[in-house]
């Protein structure tokens, strides 16, 4: 399945017309000729669009895996990247990176940046990366506006970045936040995906007590939603780790391992 067979799918499943699919991001003459595979898509643009129809992105890109034009993106080696990020099996990542090295074309920037970032949460370290691929990462992010799609993008660039840039894009997003606090199931998800995120790197990184409380503040100023819960759980964690607070840690383990989610901080008890 094409990009904009699946997307003519997912609008057509929800009832939309095209312009209603579009949603102001982008032209209907433009998305018109996306569904249609006329016009490649920005990814990007396809992401802003998914968000804002509500459309689960991972399962949307499921959809796409088995597509083969070399005009757009790898989503099959991105799922494969992904799925050996979460399992944390670095062999699986040095056969996707000696695939990719030996393809005649340059990897696309995205790619690259999948692949890089998934080592750097593997590692807890963003010391292999690449430098000129740790400033553009940064340039873009700096270059941002903050939207539901930046977020998302810091959430999981941080770990590119020096602990001490981290605070200062994270704190950044932050702010936005604050000044204007939608309140969807999205936003909310992206800009509590940056705190726990930085809470992490913060952990590995041996960073300053200030910097971690700053994130855990902004948890505690998130409204209460079942779609951050684990979140929240995973801030009152990283807080008891930076206060020496052990019986708060382990009494957040013990809830995590029973409700299955300590694979979340499985990298903080070796």
């Amino acid at each position: 399945m094409t990009i904009g067979e699946a997307l003519k799918q997912a609008r057509l499943h929800r009832g939309l017309t095209q312009e209603q699919m579009a949603n102001g991001i982008i032209s209907e003459s433009f998305y018109s000729k996306a569904e249609r595979d006329v016009h490649q898509i920005d990814t990007n643009l396809l992401l802003n669009i998914l968000i804002s129809q509500h459309i689960d992105v991972g399962s949307f890109f499921s959809r796409i895996s088995n597509q083969t034009s070399k005009k757009e993106p790898d989503f099959d080696l991105m799922n494969q990247i992904s799925f050996a990020q979460n399992n944390r099996d670095l062999d699986k990542l040095d056969k996707i990176a000696r695939e990719i090295k030996s393809r005649k074309e340059k990897p696309s920037f995205w790619l690259q940046f999948r692949l890089e970032n998934a080592y750097a949460w593997v590692l807890h370290s963003g010391d292999q990366i690449d430098p000129q691929l740790r400033k553009k990462v940064k340039a873009i992010i700096v270059d941002e506006n903050w939207n539901r799609t930046a977020y998302h993008y810091l959430s999981q660039a941080v770990i590119f970045l020096d602990i001490d840039d981290a605070y200062q894009l994270v704190n950044s997003a932050f702010r936005a936040y604050r000044k204007r606090p939608d309140t969807d199931t999205f936003t909310l998800q992206f800009v509590a995906m940056i705190a726990v995120n930085f809470l992490n790197c913060c952990y590995h990184k041996h960073a300053n007590k200030e910097y971690a409380e700053s994130a855990v503040q902004f948890l505690r100023e998130l409204p209460t939603d079942g779609a951050i819960g684990i979140n929240s759980v995973l801030g009152t964690y990283y807080e008891a780790l930076f206060n020496n607070d052990h019986a708060t840690a382990d009494e957040v383990v013990d809830v995590l391992r029973k409700s299955g989610y300590v694979s979340l901080i499985e990298d903080t008890l070796e």
